[in-house]
């Protein structure tokens, strides 16, 4: 088991035309690797009242949650989460939500994401290397088309429900 600090919290929500990303305060929050063989991920949000609000709707409704997840520092890549609420407790300072989830995407697809763009931009080889160094020294998140796609394979599979 490993734990790590949860820098930054953002919901994915969308329909079957565009994904939005929507960032989540946070109080505070840490994130831990079960490291089994089903890669199970446990999220501790400590998020304001008015967030708890829509999870806690989340949680009544018995929806999955699918969030942008930034772990330890902001310069590091996010991990596309597909998510349940597992609890919601009042603390002094907020709520903390538990979530039970695992990653949907990585660091590795946001690589790919870039090539793939890059290539369909017909760089030459020369000029690819290039700018694939620039574009991977400032990843951010991933393309919103890979989001997309996540997104409606997830509603598809009749696994999840999603907003």
């Amino acid at each position: 088991m490993k734990t790590f600090k949860l820098h930054a919290l953002y919901l994915l929500a969308g329909d079957n035309e565009s994904i939005r990303q929507e960032s989540i305060p946070l109080k505070d929050g840490l994130i831990i690797s079960m490291e089994n063989k089903e890669r199970t991920w446990f999220i501790d949000a400590v998020v304001s009242e008015e967030d708890m609000h829509f999870f806690e709707g989340e949680q009544k409704a018995n929806r999955h949650v699918f969030l942008n997840v930034i772990i330890t520092s902001k310069d590091n890549h996010p991990a596309a989460m597909i998510t349940s609420i597992e609890s919601i407790k009042e603390l002094s300072d907020g709520y903390s939500i538990i979530f039970k989830g695992r990653i949907v995407l990585g660091r590795d697809d946001v690589l790919e994401d870039v090539l793939e763009e890059l290539l369909t931009d017909g760089h030459s080889t020369e000029s690819l290397l290039e700018r694939f160094k620039q574009r991977t020294e400032n990843l951010e998140s991933y393309s919103e088309k890979t989001l997309n796609e996540v997104y409606k394979d997830l509603k598809e599979s009749g696994n999840y429900v999603l907003l």
